[in-house]
């Protein structure tokens, strides 16, 4: 049993080596509003879930971490769309936005029909929906 108030997930924060780029990327391309701003730091709300941004440079000050900044894939985001159509619509819409996918919409072996794209930090993207039974373990 999940401890009391740590069964969901309220915000995601994600780091980012330039602020201003990142927020123009999730501004800009993925056409969320950006909600609250400060040194370092910037939220974008969506439905049920925080999506912040937090400047590694800042992180690495204000909690004292040591050590070389990371690089390539830190994190991966989904987002669950309702249909196969619907992954494909929100492809085409983003690429029409300059999001640069690593491939079309396709579906996969694990019955997921996905696209991915990545973040100006290499924060990977994943839109997808279930098709087909479920797998069982």
């Amino acid at each position: 049993m999940p401890l009391a108030g740590l069964s969901r997930i309220t915000d995601v924060a994600l780091f980012v080596a330039d602020l201003p780029r990142a927020i123009a990327f999730y501004r800009d391309r993925m056409a969320l509003e950006l909600k609250r701003l400060d040194t370092g730091f910037a939220e974008f709300w969506m439905d049920g879930t925080i999506l912040a941004l937090w400047e590694e440079a800042d992180v690495r000050r204000g909690l004292e971490f040591d050590g070389p900044p990371r690089r390539g894939p830190h994190a991966m985001l989904a987002i669950r769309m309702d249909s196969a159509a619907a992954v494909d619509a929100a492809h085409v819409e983003l690429a029409a936005r300059g999001v640069v996918f690593r491939s079309a919409p396709r579906t996969y072996s694990w019955n997921a029909h996905a696209a991915y794209f990545c973040d100006p930090d290499d924060n990977v993207w994943e839109i997808y929906c279930w098709v087909g039974p479920p797998r069982t373990v």
